[in-house]
């Protein structure tokens, strides 16, 4: 199955040429020309994956070959799916409920159509005023077409009621998978990833100030070392607890990575300074206790750097000056906040 999302950014030259190629074979195979085939087709010829174009081939080899569904089946896995989210889950939820009410619906409109249709007969046959029987015939007729119609309007019903359901599994699904791709499931605040949209966004809003606090956990695998990875979980939370703490329209915060940490303060200077300083105080704060022993056995300490970002600079320029006051705090003897 494909895995990334087919783009067409040809050029009139390279589409029309794409169009001379892709036409014949459809013509060939009796393919009918609708946009969901010619896009499979389109692709294949353009040789932008091997995969779909071995499916066609094989699939489709010539006259008499096409495959209605099989079609739609490839459309679907080569380019709709691609376009869904990375949630295997929610694809599947979502393809259940297309698949459910297209084919109620195809149902329905054709019994109303034939519904339809047995009127219009049946009023012109009242007009001509033929015989009883014929009439009577007809009404048991009509009233047998009702009673269908009357009848799949009422599964309609059902597979609405059914349909609304699997959409908000649907919705729950989707909430989940936007969770998972932007927050750390460890700390409970936002990842790496939130954190790269979060910093060009706000370089973006000139109008506002954007300082950046790059945190590091000092001494942070010496400790995982000595007291272990769960006790080095555990303070990885306490931190994602600290700076929710600290988190409000004008802050945001975010795990880096590993036991690095940012924040991203839309102020001045001085009061991200402040800021830092109180992150700071109460990282140096937390006490570390075993089980089963008297007193703390450690302390955490956060070295921090921070810069604030100049007119027209980039994310990544930014990170980087972050970073530079970064080390300069751990070469101060860490426990305390550079300016950049």
């Amino acid at each position: 199955m494909a895995t990334n999302k087919m783009e067409f950014r040809d050029d009139f030259s390279t589409a029309s040429e794409s169009l001379r190629l892709a036409v014949p074979l459809m013509i060939e195979r009796e393919i009918p020309p609708t946009p969901g085939n010619y896009a499979l087709w389109y692709t294949h010829v353009r040789e932008m994956s091997p995969e779909l174009s071995e499916a066609l081939l094989k699939h489709f080899p010539g006259p008499g070959s096409y495959d209605h569904e099989k079609s739609e089946a490839f459309f679907f896995d080569f380019f709709v799916r691609n376009y869904l989210p990375n949630n295997p889950k929610a694809q599947n939820l979502l393809v259940k409920i297309v698949s459910q009410l297209a084919k109620s619906i195809s149902t329905n409109v054709q019994a109303t159509q034939q519904y339809g249709s047995s009127l219009k007969d049946a009023m012109e046959l009242f007009e001509r005023a033929v015989d009883q029987k014929r009439i009577q015939e007809t009404l048991t007729q009509l009233l047998a077409e009702t009673a269908n119609v009357e009848s799949l309007n009422k599964e309609f019903q059902v597979e609405l009621e059914a349909a609304r359901v699997e959409v908000e599994k649907l919705r729950k699904e989707l909430e989940k998978s936007r969770y998972s791709a932007r927050y750390d499931t460890l700390t409970k605040i936002p990842n790496r990833s939130y954190f790269n949209d979060a910093i060009l966004e706000s370089l973006e809003a000139v109008e506002e100030p954007t300082c950046l606090l790059l945190l590091d956990l000092d001494h942070f695998k010496k400790f995982n070392d000595s007291y272990g990875h769960l006790m080095g979980d555990r303070i990885l939370e306490i931190m994602g607890e600290i700076l929710i703490g600290f988190k409000s329209q004008r802050v945001f915060v975010a795990r880096y990575g590993g036991e690095e940490f940012a924040v991203i303060a839309n102020d001045g200077v001085k009061s991200a300074q402040a800021l830092a300083e109180s992150i700071r105080k109460k990282v140096s704060a937390i006490r570390i206790k075993k089980k089963n022993t008297k007193g703390a056995i450690g302390a955490v300490t956060v070295s921090i750097g921070l810069v604030r970002a100049r007119e027209g600079e980039t994310p990544e320029e930014v990170i980087e000056r972050a970073d530079v006051a970064l080390y300069h705090a751990k070469d101060n003897g860490r426990d305390c906040v550079v300016i950049g």
